[in-house]
């Protein structure tokens, strides 16, 4: 199981702003990576939000067991790309592929390649002062047998324990109709996400969360250990010395906590 994070910054405000392009790199990768999607990409505007700066596009696919994923921030000047798959694959022909076609600074972005391993317990330094958000990566020997429903409620309830402010509800899905061998899920919290893939021959779970605001790691373990035994646990931080480390003081009408999807989960 690998997974690939690019950080990256000095990018181009309007290529970042446009979702037809984004969908259009997103469908281009797979195809040149040679990835094994079970959706077509999923494009989330988020211009919504309090803080200006944090305003831009989310969009996924799922892939038979892993992601692909990107945040965009155009007045910031960068975006977050996110591979994890099930098979190996080659991370320079993919930090290649967005230096191309979205292109960005190498020397002031962060490129990490993690692959999970039984027994991984690495809690990398987080200073919330001058990185973007942490990652928390985990694997996980669940304890039962996933299914849609428990990864839909899981995925729906965490965003709001660990006081995220989630834009869409969960993506839940199986990689195949008939006997598949993988189930994944995945909601976009506001320019981040969380996910979870599971394989039904192993009994692992692979899940991340990715948040551009700080959270308590602690409930974090616990909420995990609600799923199962955690074999690896790995927190990774993002956007180090993140070009914006005050946020604006500008605030815009805060339609996200109060359209009314939200205010009829946050009541039941």
């Amino acid at each position: 199981m690998k997974h690939t994070t690019i950080d990256c910054y000095g990018a181009n405000a309007n290529q970042l702003d446009d979702m037809k392009l984004v969908n259009q790199l997103l469908n281009e990768i797979v195809y040149k990576m040679e990835l094994d999607p079970i959706c077509p990409p999923h494009i989330i505007p988020y211009y919504y939000g309090k803080v200006k700066e944090d305003l831009g596009i989310s969009a996924y696919v799922l892939l038979k067991c892993g992601h692909l994923t990107i945040h965009t921030f155009p007045i910031r000047e960068c975006y977050f790309v996110d591979l994890f798959a099930a098979e190996d694959f080659n991370e320079d022909k993919l930090v290649e592929f967005f230096y191309e076609k979205l292109p960005f600074n190498k020397e002031k972005s962060i490129i990490n390649t993690k692959n999970r391993i039984k027994g991984q317990f690495e809690m990398q330094n987080y200073d919330t002062t001058c990185d973007f958000g942490p990652h928390l990566m985990v694997e996980i020997k669940a304890n039962k047998v996933a299914t849609m429903d428990s990864f839909f409620d899981f995925l729906e309830n965490t965003a709001y324990n660990i006081n995220m402010d989630p834009i869409i509800r969960p993506v839940v899905l199986k990689s195949t109709i008939d006997n598949p061998e993988f189930l994944s899920g995945i909601i976009i919290i506001a320019q981040s996400h969380i996910s979870l893939h599971y394989s039904y021959q192993s009994g692992l779970i692979y899940g991340d969360i990715f948040s551009c605001a700080p959270f308590d790691y602690k409930i974090v373990e616990d909420v995990f250990k609600e799923l199962g035994e955690i074999n690896s646990y790995v927190l990774v931080p993002r956007g180090t010395k993140h070009i914006y480390k005050v946020k604006s003081s500008v605030q815009f009408d805060d339609l996200a906590a109060n359209t009314k999807w939200q205010r009829i989960i946050k009541k039941n």
